[in-house]
């Protein structure tokens, strides 16, 4: 009998026999805050992340008509033109985004701009380099995502 005392007087059997079944676990409330924290982050973060992509999308376009300057201007210095069908980077594909000869360029590759698919929400790029005296001139439509007062 004394040795089942000593057993049963025991700290971590008397913890065993002090639990109740379903103390293990999280309760309810618990549940529904931790679900309650994780949607508000989830549409405080959706919104920012949106702006992410439309940044990104408009950084790829700009850098895009930047490649296709520098291209030009390479292949104009191998002697191989400055046509606008040859340059690589003016075909590429920049989700939304479709790439053409500026206005009376007379087809030349220094001379580019870039309309997107949906222009409520996004503006349209235009970039123009000047052989004779190697200044590169660029800009946008308004106040949309990644043009700032006509710049970029």
């Amino acid at each position: 009998m004394e040795l089942l005392k000593a057993y049963l007087i025991r700290k971590d059997i008397q913890k065993i026999i002090k639990s109740r079944p379903g103390d293990e676990g999280f309760s309810l409330v618990e549940l529904v805050i931790v679900i309650a924290v994780l949607a508000i982050l989830a549409a405080i973060a959706i919104p920012s992340f949106q702006g992410v992509q439309a940044r990104a999308k408009t950084s790829a376009v700009k850098n895009g008509l930047v490649n296709g300057i520098k291209e030009c201007i390479v292949s104009d210095g191998l002697d191989q033109g400055s046509i606008y069908d040859k340059s690589q980077a003016f075909k590429g594909d920049y989700s939304g985004y479709r790439f053409q000869m500026r206005n009376n360029s007379m087809d030349t590759c220094y001379k580019a701009e870039a309309w997107p698919d949906d222009t409520d929400n996004y503006p349209w790029f235009w970039i123009e380099y000047n052989p004779q005296t190697g200044i590169t001139t660029k800009g946008c439509d308004g106040d949309k995502v990644g043009c700032k007062a006509s710049k970029w």
